[in-house]
């Protein structure tokens, strides 16, 4: 089963991720970015991955931001393509340009999702990643138009 690290000083906030995962990831908790980046050279270390990691940007000890950096620096010396990185989605709480610019072009998250999410956003956003399926259906849309008729 493809595995996931989940970080969050709020042992709350991850176990609210976690149920959103549902059974698609086996999930490793950290509390802080310190403890993320000790899992993450522990897995790598022993030759493993991480096929998901979410996580937190304000956090005591090192911030999501400069922890996801380690993160990707961690996988540049393993010499892991740039294509071939872990996927990274992170929350916050702090729904401005300017942290949503710094998680995707300083620190190399793929998604972002604000605080407070629904399961439903935060599959949106693995879905965008291509790692589960979209949870919108047809019947969540209201057409603008009707719908086109095929002849």
């Amino acid at each position: 089963m493809p595995r996931a690290l989940i970080v969050d000083d709020s042992r709350y906030q991850r176990y609210l991720i976690i149920q959103a995962l549902g059974d698609r990831f086996t999930p490793d908790e950290a509390a802080n970015g310190r403890e993320a980046l000790a899992l993450f050279r522990a897995a790598r270390e022993k030759g493993q991955t991480y096929d998901l990691i979410v996580m937190d940007i304000l956090m005591p000890e090192l911030s999501g931001h400069d922890a996801l950096a380690g993160i990707r620096r961690q996988e540049v010396d393993d010499g892991i393509a740039e294509g071939c990185r872990t996927p990274a989605v992170m929350l916050s709480s702090l729904d401005d340009p300017a942290n949503m610019l710094r998680a995707q072009f300083e620190s190399g998250a793929q998604a972002y999702v604000t605080k407070p999410f629904t399961p439903k956003t935060l599959l949106e956003a693995l879905a965008s990643l291509g790692l589960a399926d979209n949870p919108l259906s047809a019947d969540d849309f209201e057409p603008d138009t009707p719908p086109c008729k095929i002849f």
